[in-house]
């Protein structure tokens, strides 16, 4: 027992000399820059970025600089601003001295490089990809580049592509266009339902916002087959962006798992159905930036545990274990700093050892500091059996805002397929990174690539032929980009070449 004690004192002893051998400058940067999210290291930006663009919005929301105007808050409601003044994102006092925050503001800029190092060398791409051949007769859906949802329905082999218009276009096997809905907003995700309708998130406001304008609506047939019925099953969601539907408390009634992404203010939710068919929220997570839930048995209890990727100021990849009854328990299993950019997650087993691991893509580079970042990419975060996740693989792709894990080759290895919407070359746009084994990929794309903005893939075997394809959406505001010698499309349409 004296071993112990001893041994847990100079453990302490070590902690308190290294946060003693920290400046004073660092350890304020930890204190207020660590403390709602994970501590960005100087290193992460370059000295011009930090300087113009970074630091002063975190003298914002410490309050060392006045708040904005009122029109930070735009066209909001009463109950909308009372919220977002209650959560303290812009303090009307400082949080800390003038002196402390120039303390801060010296670290960073002291400490921080001139420049990022360049690993595009690292990370080299080939263009002699043939597994995959772009179709060339795939019509536009409305002629501009605007596609905010893709999903396909393994039921009935239909493509669901939302528009930022409003509308989601139901495309057959040979794309073309069989009917449409009109949701009203800029859709996010669909469900589909074992009675043929289907329940449709849509943001309301597409663009960064805190407005709970978004909604949950199912649609169904009408009896004539002309038109769709709808009927709104959960309103005032902010920018909600992620689904899923299942019996989360036994009842026998499907409730709803949501992700509402939000901009400053958001929530990850699950929305038990009542027996009158009404739903009841319960939050399990304040943070903004929900961007993506998938249901896994982790600790295999027998119950539904689910993942989310939470990708807006405090980034977390966590796992919210079901404890029955509709309780649950959050375990964060990696923390990553605001500039990571976080902008994609699913699971998938690597190494074939049985147990899930977690593909990861970063890359948003829309805030406030648009410079291309070496830490930007695809990873491959390892389960050691006992839920504890290490990184094994990083590839780095700018701008990287989507990866799907596959055995797209049908190897017997898992693939990885991503895009960018950031992409600091042609080549970037769409990436296939073939397994050659023991987590060894390498990166292969098309001799030609297409200069696209692609924000949305989904993977499926559209064509019935026994391999999965690809299906990448493109969606930018205006005013438009238009490639030299390419129409505007918002969707393409990448075969499966293997069978």
């Amino acid at each position: 027992m004296r071993k112990i004690i001893a041994f847990g004192a100079l453990i302490l002893l070590i902690n308190a000399c290294n946060f003693n051998s920290k400046s004073e400058e660092e350890r304020l940067a930890q204190s207020y820059c660590g403390g709602c999210h994970e501590m960005p290291s100087p290193s992460l930006l370059d000295k011009k970025t930090w300087e113009k663009g970074v630091l002063p919005q975190m003298a914002l929301r410490l309050g060392v600089e006045p708040a904005p105007t009122m029109s930070v808050y735009g066209e909001l409601s009463t109950d909308e601003i009372i919220a977002f003044t209650q959560a303290n994102i812009y303090p009307e006092t400082p949080i800390l001295s003038k002196e402390e925050w120039e303390k801060i503001v010296k670290y960073y800029l002291t400490n921080a490089p001139d420049k990022l190092p360049d690993s595009s060398k690292n990370c080299p791409i080939s263009s002699d990809l043939t597994l995959f051949a772009p179709k060339t007769d795939v019509p536009d859906v409305e002629k501009l580049p605007m596609v905010s949802m893709l999903k396909f329905d393994d039921k009935t082999q239909k493509l669901y592509v939302g528009t930022r218009t409003g509308k989601i276009h139901i495309l057959d096997g040979q794309f073309k266009r069989t009917d449409s809905i009109t949701v009203g907003s800029a859709p996010s995700d669909v469900h589909f339902n074992t009675d043929g309708s289907l329940n449709a998130l849509a943001m309301g406001i597409m663009d960064p916002n805190d407005k709970m304008t978004g909604t949950m609506v199912q649609y169904k047939k009408a009896a004539d087959g002309k038109k769709w019925d709808s009927k709104t099953l959960i309103s005032n969601l902010r920018r909600p962006v992620s689904q899923y539907v299942t019996d989360v408390d036994g009842d026998g009634l499907n409730d709803m798992m949501v992700c509402e992404f939000g901009f400053h203010l958001g929530q990850f939710s699950w929305y038990k159905q009542l027996p009158n068919h009404t739903y009841q929220a319960f939050q399990l997570d304040a943070l903004a930036g929900a961007r993506v839930v998938q249901p896994y048995d982790f600790n295999r209890d027998g119950k539904l545990d689910y993942f989310v990727l939470l990708a807006q100021g405090d980034e977390q990849m966590v796992v919210y274990y079901n404890r029955g009854g509709g309780r649950f328990e959050k375990q964060i299993l990696h923390r990553f700093p605001p500039v990571y950019g976080s902008s994609y997650a699913e699971l998938a087993d690597f190494n074939g050892d049985g147990n899930i691991d977690i593909l990861y893509a970063n890359g948003d580079n829309a805030d406030y500091s648009m410079i291309l970042k070496p830490y930007h990419g695809i990873r491959i975060f390892l389960n050691d059996g006992h839920l504890h996740f290490k990184e094994a693989y990083f590839f780095g792709l700018n701008g990287a805002a989507k990866a799907l894990a596959e055995d797209f080759d049908k190897d017997g290895d898992v693939d990885i397929a991503a895009i960018s919407y950031f992409p600091a070359k042609p080549q970037e746009g769409f990436v296939f990174l073939e397994n050659q084994g023991n987590l060894k990929f390498k990166a292969k794309t098309f001799a030609q690539p297409r200069q696209d903005k692609w924000m949305l893939m989904e993977k499926a075997d559209y064509d019935r032929d026994g391999d999965t394809d690809l299906l990448l959406g493109y969606l930018e505001r205006p005013p438009y980009h238009n490639p030299v010698n390419q129409s505007l499309r918002g969707l393409w349409v990448l075969e499966n070449k293997k069978q």
